[in-house]
C-alpha cells in the first residue's frame, strides 16, 4: 500500500474507515454503533430523514395552496389519514378545486419546470448535466433547488403563523408511520449522553422545521429563510454561529443525514463522523486534507410501519417505496487500506484535477463530480 497522502501536497484523502451496517431496526441501536462520551454535537437533517421517503418542507408549500384555494374548512374536511401529493382533488368542490388548480399553478409551473429541467432531467442525462456545470460552475442539481426554496418561502408569507403551524401539525401527524427517528429516541439520547447537543438543520423553513423540534424535543433547530438558504455550506455557517470550534478535530460531531442529491455531503469537510440513513446517495469516501472526518457510515434504518410489520412477522416488511428512494446494502466494514485498493487511482485523478493551477471551470466541476460519483459508487458496491 502506499503512503498516506501528505495533506501539504494533495487536496483530498481518504476517510479511515467506511462501515455499512446494513438493516438496523432503531435509531437507538444506530447510535450506539456511531456516538461516543466523546461527541458534543449530534446534527440531524429533517427531509427524508426523520421520515422515510418523506419531504416535510415540500409537503407544506403543497398543504398551503391547497388550504387557499379550498378555503379555511379544508382543515376540517382533510384531517382524515391520506396520501400526500403536490394535487389534492377534491371532486364534490368543482369550482373550488379549478381555483385551487389555478392557484397552485401560477406560483409552481415556472419553478417546477426550472427544477424538472435542471435538477430532474439533468440527473437523467449526462449532456445536460455537463451543460449544467457550465451554466453554474456547479453541480445543477443542487443549484436549481434555489427556484423552488425561494418560491417556497415567498408563498409561506402569505399565511399566518397559526395557519402555518397547523399545516405542519397536519403533517406530522399524517406521516407519523414513516417516521425513523422519534420523540422517545431523543429523550433516551439525553439519558444516554447528557452532555450531548442536538441540532436539527434543515433547508426547509421556519414553520415546519420547528414544528418537528419541538415534536422531537431537540437543542436547537436551524431553518431556512429569504436571507439564507440552510442548505449546503450554509450550515455549517449555521453550526458555527453555535460554535465557533466546529470542525475543529477536537470537537467531536456527528451528522446524520439521508444526504439526497448529496445535499448534505460538505459535512464530510467538518465532522467527526457521518451517516448516511436510507440514501440514494451516500457520503463520500474521499475528503478534503484538512477535514476531521475520520469514519463514514451508511445504514437501511427501518420506519415506524416496518417495525411494526416485521414484529407481526411479515416477511415483505420492506417498504415498496424502497427500491426507488433507497436500495438495502449488506453489512461491511472497509479499512482505509482497502478503500486504496478500491478507489486509489481515482483518489489520484481527484488530486490531479483538484490540485491544477487556475480558477475552477465548469467542466472541471463537471469532471470533478463525476470521478467523486464513481469512487462513492465503488467505494459502496
Amino acid at each position: 500500500m502506499r503512503p498516506s497522502p501528505d495533506p501539504k501536497r494533495s487536496p483530498n484523502r481518504l476517510v479511515d474507515r467506511l462501515v455499512r451496517h446494513g438493516e438496523v431496526a432503531t435509531f437507538r441501536e444506530l447510535c450506539e454503533r456511531v456516538l461516543t462520551a466523546n461527541t458534543r454535537y449530534l446534527v440531524l437533517d429533517l427531509d427524508r430523514t426523520t421520515h422515510l421517503g418523506r419531504d416535510l418542507g415540500e409537503a407544506l408549500g403543497w398543504e398551503l395552496c391547497a388550504y387557499q384555494g379550498y378555503g379555511p374548512d379544508y382543515l376540517e374536511r382533510m384531517q382524515s389519514p391520506r396520501e400526500s401529493g403536490k394535487f389534492i382533488l377534491d371532486w364534490d368542490h368543482p369550482k373550488r378545486t379549478a381555483r385551487y388548480l389555478a392557484r397552485s399553478l401560477r406560483i409552481w409551473a415556472y419553478p417546477g419546470v426550472y427544477y424538472g429541467l435542471w435538477g430532474k432531467a439533468a440527473a437523467r442525462l449526462d449532456w445536460l448535466r455537463r451543460r449544467g456545470f457550465r451554466h453554474f460552475v456547479a453541480d445543477p442539481i443542487r443549484a436549481a433547488q434555489r427556484v423552488p426554496q425561494r418560491t417556497l418561502l415567498e408563498h409561506l408569507r402569505t399565511a399566518t403563523d397559526d395557519v402555518l403551524h397547523e399545516l405542519s401539525a397536519l403533517i406530522w401527524n399524517r406521516h407519523e408511520l414513516d417516521q425513523v427517528i422519534e420523540r422517545a429516541d431523543i429523550a433516551w439520547l439525553r439519558a444516554r449522553w447528557p452532555k450531548l447537543e442536538i441540532v436539527l438543520s434543515s433547508a426547509s423553513p421556519k414553520p415546519i422545521v420547528e414544528y418537528a423540534g419541538n415534536a422531537l424535543g431537540v437543542d436547537h433547530v436551524h431553518f431556512s429563510t429569504l436571507e439564507r438558504i440552510n442548505s449546503g455550506e450554509a450550515k455549517i455557517t449555521a453550526l458555527r454561529e453555535l460554535d465557533e470550534q466546529i470542525g475543529d478535530p477536537a470537537v467531536e460531531v456527528v451528522g446524520i443525514s439521508d444526504t439526497s442529491r448529496g445535499e448534505d455531503h460538505c459535512w464530510a469537510h467538518h465532522f467527526t463522523r457521518v451517516v448516511d440513513i436510507n440514501s440514494p446517495t451516500p457520503f463520500p469516501a474521499i475528503v478534503s486534507s484538512d477535514s476531521p472526518l475520520r469514519e463514514v457510515h451508511s445504514a437501511t434504518l427501518l420506519s415506524r410501519h416496518e417495525r411494526q410489520r416485521r414484529a407481526a412477522g411479515e416477511h415483505g416488511y420492506l417498504d415498496p417505496r424502497r427500491a426507488k428512494l433507497a436500495p438495502s446494502r449488506t453489512s461491511r466494514v472497509l479499512t482505509r487500506e482497502d478503500l486504496e485498493r478500491r478507489i486509489g487511482q481515482l483518489l489520484d485523478r481527484v488530486n490531479a484535477l483538484a490540485g491544477a493551477p487556475g480558477q475552477l471551470s465548469g467542466d472541471i466541476a463537471y469532471r470533478l463530480a463525476m470521478l467523486k460519483e464513481a469512487s462513492t459508487t465503488l467505494a459502496h458496491a
